[in-house]
């Protein structure tokens, strides 16, 4: 691994083939198992109150009405998303998508996935170190300024008054 860490694919320090490779069997494993979740929640999982909750979430009912609409090549989209991915791939599972609709689309994302995270996603991070090793005052205090924007709009979209709380939550 190099001077990386084995826990963090963006500091394996190999050839660019198997981080790839790593990143791609990581997705694949954790999107799949969401899809088998989501079969499981189907069969019977669905008496339980977290679930429940899960699948009554607005996330969750768009990616549903998507997948009803889309089926595979909604599955291959989401992989482009923060967030929609794991709703997509539960609702894969939970409306039973057969799984020879939904393998061809999980390799297809998962390989727009990690062909993704493994070029921008370690040019971010390295730009990121340069920038701090560089200018560490102006690096800290632009994250800063990030954090507490974040932290704003999301105290903002949880105390609009145009939903309640739970759906912000969920969505």
């Amino acid at each position: 691994m190099g001077n990386g860490v084995w826990y963090n694919p963006m500091t394996w320090d190999g050839p660019w083939v198997w981080v790839w490779i790593a990143l791609f069997a990581i997705v694949f494993l954790r999107a799949g198992g969401t899809y088998l979740i989501g079969r499981a929640a189907r069969a019977g999982m669905s008496r339980i109150n977290a679930v429940q909750r899960i699948m009554a979430s607005a996330v969750y009912q768009r990616a549903e009405r998507a997948l009803d609409r889309w089926g595979p090549p909604a599955v291959a989209v989401s992989f482009l998303t923060i967030g929609f991915q794991t709703a997509i791939n539960l609702a894969a599972g939970v409306v039973r998508m057969r799984w020879y609709r939904y393998v061809p689309a999980l390799i297809i994302g998962g390989a727009i996935w990690a062909t993704i995270y493994t070029t921008i996603g370690s040019v971010s991070v390295a730009a990121i170190g340069t920038a701090y090793t560089r200018w560490p005052v102006a690096t800290i205090a632009v994250s800063v300024v990030l954090a507490v924007a974040l932290a704003a709009w999301i105290i903002w979209r949880l105390t609009s008054t145009d939903q309640n709380a739970s759906e912000k939550i969920q969505s």
